[in-house]
């Protein structure tokens, strides 16, 4: 492990691999720090470009959007009171106040150093986990990767925002793409309808693009026209001194840890851990009154679990090919797009890329926070533009990326298709990252699940016949009653009111 660490860090430390992660890191807080882009948008935005680079030149620029979006979602958070990304909003609590009070430079900067905490710990375990967790799934039948990758929906339909049905039709709709063209198994056409080009399948990154790069511009187009005005004049960043960090360990060690655990559980990611980490943190204060106000606390449990999901995410990605946000859900396609297999077998085919994406992290996570200080002036400049005027960059590279696959006209269409698709769903609060999970996940769990039946010559008894094997089918079956239930006591607790409504005393 430690040699081909080290060989990793060798080979990522020259000029031209430290540059693309510096370019990387530099795109993430800009986009970062603009309302209303993402973490995931991006990556697919800058697939085309990637194409023609060896896997791990595409993914170093890819670790260092995903690391550094996570910080500049703070900026606007600090400065505007409108979070830069989801995760962000929890950092709006004691950032602005902080920032009306003429502290913008030390919100940012407690921002900065969180984020930086958070990120280097969780690189750490990740580091320390990834081949450990790759050896136990390496000895894994063809049943447990199945359970392990409908686990890994069923947690990402159950905790994705509004309801498990919600989630699981997400889920159906990407399992219902990718099975359209031939059987990998027995060779059978499927949802062709007679016509050749869906004969190979949909193209999986016009369904990126369309679902995280057109649906977020038709989403966001209310955008156009619109500036900001900053709730304070010059600002720089200002970073705390040691001895204050020092004194606040509890705050950005409870975040860093929610940040870990919560970002290895598929389907939460930085969103929930964030708002886990800040309500521990508050409850353990003794100036529980403070947050809300400006408290430094309230700054650095959110950022440093927002940083600390980066590491814990990339535990499942890179040991079981389970995605643990939308980010690295497109990673995964990323690997497919660019000839890598995700799953328990990536650690023995492509240890060297495993290797290289954790250096490149390490490195991300310094970057950001130095790229951060240098260059704060012109983030800020930038948020003060019409964000919309991105809009059309993104659709050409969206379109491009769509055609650059198969170098045909028809992806372009499905893409667009995606995108209406997309934009209709997120308009009625509709995770349509199930949508893209389910199309990543499908084909694994149907070659495993078909392949298992055949090794016990079509027994289902297989899939209990081991603990973990039983553990994953009763964990399952867990979440689907208890979301059942759940939604059971939701239809009571709103019929009940209208039956006591229509009772006369």
């Amino acid at each position: 492990m430690l040699e081909g660490l080290f060989d990793a860090f060798v080979t990522v430390s020259a000029p031209t691999h430290l540059a693309l992660i510096l370019i990387g890191t530099v795109l993430g807080l800009l986009v970062g720090a603009l309302p209303g882009l993402s973490s995931p948008m991006a990556i697919i935005v800058l697939l085309p470009i990637t194409y023609t680079m060896s896997p791990l030149s595409a993914f170093e620029i890819i670790m260092g959007i995903y690391v550094s979006t996570k910080l500049g979602g703070s900026f606007a958070s600090i400065l505007l009171r409108t979070p830069g990304t989801p995760a962000a909003a929890c950092t709006t609590l004691d950032g602005f106040p902080m920032a009306q009070q003429g502290k913008a430079s030390l919100a940012l900067g407690y921002s900065a150093m969180g984020s930086f905490a958070g990120g280097m710990i969780s690189w750490v375990v990740a580091v320390s986990f990834v081949p450990l967790i790759s050896a136990v799934a390496l000895h894994s039948e063809p049943a447990d990767i199945a359970l392990l990758a409908i686990a890994g929906l069923t947690m990402v339909a159950s905790f994705t925002r509004a309801s498990m049905i919600r989630g699981m039709m997400g889920v159906l709709i990407g399992l219902l793409i990718a099975s359209v063209g031939y059987d990998v198994q027995d060779g059978i056409e499927r949802y062709s309808f007679g016509h050749p080009i869906m004969a190979s399948g949909v193209s999986f990154s016009a369904v990126l693009v369309g679902f995280f790069g057109i649906a977020v511009v038709l989403t966001d187009i209310d955008m156009v026209g619109r500036g900001s005005s900053l709730v304070s004049g010059k600002v720089g960043m200002a970073l705390p001194g040691i001895g204050d960090m020092l004194r606040r360990w509890r705050a950005w060690a409870i975040g860093t840890f929610y940040g870990v655990v919560v970002g290895a559980i598929p389907g939460v990611g930085s969103d929930g851990s964030v708002w886990m980490a800040y309500a521990t943190v508050r409850s353990q204060s003794k100036n529980k009154d403070n947050f809300g106000k400006g408290e430094p606390d309230g700054i650095l449990a959110p950022e440093s679990s927002n940083n600390g999901t980066t590491g814990g995410t990339m535990i499942p990605m890179l040991t079981l090919g389970i995605p643990g946000d939308g980010s690295t859900a497109v990673m995964l396609g990323a690997m497919i797009l660019h000839g890598l297999q995700p799953g328990v077998t990536l650690m023995t085919t492509s240890a060297d890329f495993v290797y290289g994406i954790l250096a490149s992290l390490f490195y991300a996570n310094i970057f950001m926070l130095v790229v951060a200080l240098v260059s704060i002036r012109f983030f800020i400049a930038v948020l003060k533009r019409d964000r919309s005027s991105i809009f059309p960059f993104i659709l050409v590279f969206t379109v491009i990326g769509a055609f650059a696959e198969d170098n045909h006209i028809f992806p372009v269409y499905v893409a667009l298709a995606c995108g209406i698709v997309g934009y209709l769903f997120e308009s009625r609060k509709f995770p349509v990252v199930t949508i893209v999970l389910g199309a990543i996940l499908g084909p694994i769990i149907e070659y495993n699940l078909r392949l298992g039946l055949a090794y016990s010559a079509g027994d289902w008894t297989t899939f209990v016949t081991t603990w973990p094997r039983a553990i994953m089918f009763g964990g399952i079956s867990i979440l689907v009653v208890r979301e059942f239930y759940l939604g059971f006591r939701r239809i009571r607790s709103t019929s009940k009111p209208k039956l006591e409504q229509g009772v006369k005393p």
